[in-house]
């Protein structure tokens, strides 16, 4: 071959270029282990809080020509040393490993070593995995899990592994992780050799800075079914030392997207006769739409058996919007959802309608499929959830999204729709779906959506009446109701689901004190996801006939402390949704007092209309009255909005915290 592919456009955000040999090489020989490996080097991720630290990690991906076609095939082989230093750390001995694909596509896994070592009145013991203790589970039609779990675990003991996978699947390059969630890590390695029949988009995400970032060229043959080819190949390498565990901040979404690692995303191929861009949506569309694991089985034509069920659901119902509910309403509350991390169909139609149960993608495929019997206009909608990191709108990366939800057009209304919880509403999607770049697989409304946090609205309303008690003994009452709006209406339901009505309740009792005291507590609509779960109750507090009573009226905050309590942070700052809380106070003066002080009205406004904090308090006869307003027009903000947004909520906290001062008349 005389024609490579031409250079692509590469995003490599890499910072730190250090060409020095010693970096490449591993601090560790893998496979010996003796006395002196159990004593860890120094490092300042590593102190007495820590329960288990990677020593090294290194991964390697190379390509080899495919025996079984003229195409070429990945192999990544992986090497990991961790010490166990404590129990706490014991999960990382089961280890998972994803194989796709099915038949003869399935990736192959082998070269598997597995051993724990322990120091043992100063000699190191060795014991090996058995081979038939390693497990095979079939998580769907194109996904297999490989999993095992360290025999002679004990703390202080060091684990060892390396596997390798041969897989076909080119366009689906494995990527790494040089940063974990909860340990730190001494010396991550990955060496990537990239022949020119291929171009990847390279992205590097987090904030730490490489010890070696490098290129190296050269030529590989690669022996094909019926023919050679030789391909030049760039061989990247990057090392990170003495990466930091990642400790997430708080209001943070999507810590994934910020840890270090280094991802591909397959761009074009060469096939020895022409360039091809094999990642574009239309193409993907289409085989989704062909796919009997995904479109041709939602055809009118291909679910007609669902037709039935269809009209004796919506028997009576004259309009489309109607049938819609009833029919979201049926497979919602009616199917037992199992998880699941994918896209595809585990099961025909048919068969999930009959067990009644199914995996996300199965359910919202399954509604599709029903809706279309009632001629409403529905597709599915791919994406990838929060966990997942964001996916890139410009083309394809189907590993990275792994939720489906369903789309209804309806003149000029777009409804997203979600079946897989009884507890979810119709129009309203769960918050991880809010991460961005969303896919619609229709044969005519394909495209892209954009689900942005910014774009939800979510109010909360809180009300609070305080009078005397007519017999004039001291005791003040009054009663509370508040209205949440639907995603904290959603939290409440799970948790009274979860622990009950009175769990709910004495948590607010018990953010109250001893002194005050709650009664006849109700909740509404916890049966009606749609409809906000408003609960309400009376309480009474005695004022003991002191001189002077400190109140705040502000009984019910949602801000009793501020959010952002560090001095820094480098990592955005992502609120579930938009804030619009407004809270509103009536009270009567305590009979026989007056009012000595009380808070000034004030308002505030965050970054030039972004939001405000309003809190107007007066004094009108023998009554007080307060209205605050918390607002924010977005729920994403950058990092250098941190100490900007640290002094709004300081402010409200200040404000919220101030009390009214009744002093008792001589």
């Amino acid at each position: 071959m005389h024609k490579y592919l031409n250079p692509l456009l590469t995003l490599l955000l890499l910072i730190g270029m250090t060409p020095a040999f010693s970096q490449e090489t591993s601090p560790v020989t893998f496979g010996q282990v003796s006395p002196k490996d159990f004593d860890l080097p120094k490092s300042n991720w590593v102190d007495s809080s820590t329960h288990a630290v990677i020593i090294a990690d290194v991964g390697n991906t190379g390509f080899i020509g495919n025996k079984n076609s003229n195409w070429i095939s990945y192999v990544f082989k992986k090497n990991t040393r961790i010490r166990i230093l404590n129990k706490n750390a014991f999960d990382l001995a089961t280890i998972r490993i994803i194989l796709r694909g099915s038949s003869v596509l399935l990736d192959q896994l082998s070269d598997l070593h597995a051993s724990t070592y322990n120091l043992e009145n100063g000699k190191v013991t060795e014991t090996k995995l058995n081979l038939n203790d390693l497990y095979r589970d079939t998580v769907n039609q194109s996904r297999v899990e490989a999993r095992f779990t360290f025999p002679g675990l004990k703390e202080g003991c060091i684990i060892e592994y390396s596997y390798t996978i041969t897989s076909f699947h080119y366009w689906s390059l494995p990527s790494w992780s040089f940063q974990h969630k909860a340990y730190p890590c001494l010396y991550s390695k990955y060496e990537v050799g990239i022949p020119n029949l291929f171009g990847y988009l390279i992205i590097h995400h987090g904030q730490d800075s490489f010890n070696l970032n490098k290129v190296d060229t050269t030529k590989e043959l690669y022996s094909m079914y019926s023919m050679n080819v030789t391909a030049v190949v760039k061989k990247h390498t990057w090392v990170i030392k003495n990466v930091p565990p990642f400790q997430a901040p708080t209001l943070l979404e999507d810590p994934y997207s910020y840890m270090d690692r280094i991802e591909f995303d397959l761009l074009q191929t060469y096939n020895g006769a022409e360039v091809t861009g094999t990642t574009n949506w239309s193409t993907t569309t289409n085989e989704l739409l062909q796919s009997k694991e995904f479109g041709m089985p939602l055809t009118f034509e291909n679910a007609s058996y669902l037709s039935s069920i269809v009209d004796k659901l919506t028997s009576g119902e004259g309009t489309y919007r109607g049938s819609a509910k009833k029919i979201y309403s049926y497979v919602r509350d009616n199917f037992t959802c199992e998880s699941d991390d994918d896209i595809y169909l585990g099961n025909d139609p048919y068969t999930i309608n009959r067990k009644k149960k199914g995996s996300v993608e199965d359910l919202n495929l399954l509604l599709v499929a029903m809706l279309r019997q009632r001629r409403i206009n529905a597709s599915p909608v791919i994406l990838s959830t929060t966990e997942y990191g964001f996916n890139p709108a410009a083309y394809p990366v189907l590993d990275r999204m792994n939720y489906v939800v369903c789309m209804i057009k309806m003149g000029f209304d777009t409804i997203f729709l979600d079946a897989s919880n009884p507890l979810n509403g119709f129009g309203r999607l769960p918050l991880n779906c809010y991460n961005g770049h969303a896919r619609i697989i229709s044969d005519h409304d394909s495209g892209s959506v954009f689900l942005n946090k910014n774009d939800i609205r979510e109010q909360k309303s809180t009300t609070v009446f305080v009078v005397n008690d007519e017999k004039g003994n001291g005791q003040i009452s009054g009663r509370v109701e508040s209205a949440p709006g639907y995603y904290e209406s959603n939290y409440i339901r799970k948790e009274i689901k979860a622990h009950g009505e009175k769990a709910f309740f004495k948590v607010i009792q018990d953010s109250y004190g001893p002194d005050i005291t709650m009664e006849n507590m109700e909740i509404d609509s916890l049966k009606f996801p749609e409809a906000p779960a408003t609960f309400r109750y009376d309480f009474g507090f005695k004022t003991d006939d002191q001189d002077i009573i400190y109140y705040n009226p502000v009984i019910r905050s949602s801000f009793k402390e501020n959010p952002f309590t560090a001095e820094s942070r480098k990592y955005p700052i992502e609120m579930p949704y938009p804030l619009d809380d407004i809270y509103v106070l009536n009270m009567e003066i305590p009979q026989g007092y007056t009012v000595d002080e009380l808070p000034k009205s004030s308002k505030v406004s965050y970054n030039s209309g972004e939001g405000f904090f309003e809190y107007g308090i007066q004094q009108s006869g023998t009554s007080i009255q307060l209205r605050t307003h918390t607002k924010l027009n977005k729920a994403i903000f950058s990092a250098e909005d941190y100490n900007s947004l640290r002094d709004f909520f300081a402010f409200i906290v200040k404000k919220q915290n101030e009390q009214v001062v009744f002093k008792k008349k001589k």
